[in-house]
């Protein structure tokens, strides 16, 4: 699998807050184009998770992702569209502090609406000027070739 530009444009738009541009990208990816934008969404969602709560190889605590997901969602004009269970749960296994099987009980439409609202918060947090978030796309789309092909 290749990602393409075109779902690497997806993906930053949606980040920078691009609402309309991300619809309309978003909208002409096919089937298969879809499925590898996920792919895409998942390998940023655990790079931004890493970078956010590992520090030297420490994993944060409990209470520090927690705090993040109330963080997130107390951002959300609607909360509930994010179950904070749900949000720790993916970190936790971003994380390696529970095994991917964690997740079975989530069904996959939950998981990717989760991963990007939780990825939006940990980029917004981050505060990337363009170059880094140039960077940190690039990294995740090596990430989603390598481990999704």
């Amino acid at each position: 699998m290749t990602i393409t530009d075109e779902q690497v444009a997806t993906l930053r738009a949606q980040l920078q807050g691009h609402g309309d541009e991300h619809s309309r990208l978003l909208n002409r990816l096919d089937k298969k184009a879809s499925n590898q934008y996920a792919s895409l969404v998942t390998a940023a969602f655990f790079e931004a998770t890493r970078r956010r709560f590992m520090k030297d190889e420490e994993v944060a605590d409990d209470a520090e992702v927690i705090e993040f997901v109330t963080s997130v969602r107390l951002r959300m004009a609607d909360p509930e569209l994010l179950d904070p269970q749900v949000g720790e749960t993916l970190i936790n296994i971003a994380l390696g502090k529970l095994p991917p099987e964690a997740r079975k009980g989530i069904s996959g439409g939950a998981s990717h609406g989760s991963k990007i609202l939780l990825l939006a918060g940990l980029v917004a947090d981050a505060q990337f000027n363009a170059e880094e978030l140039d960077a940190f796309l690039a990294t995740a789309r090596g990430m989603a070739d390598e481990v999704f092909s």
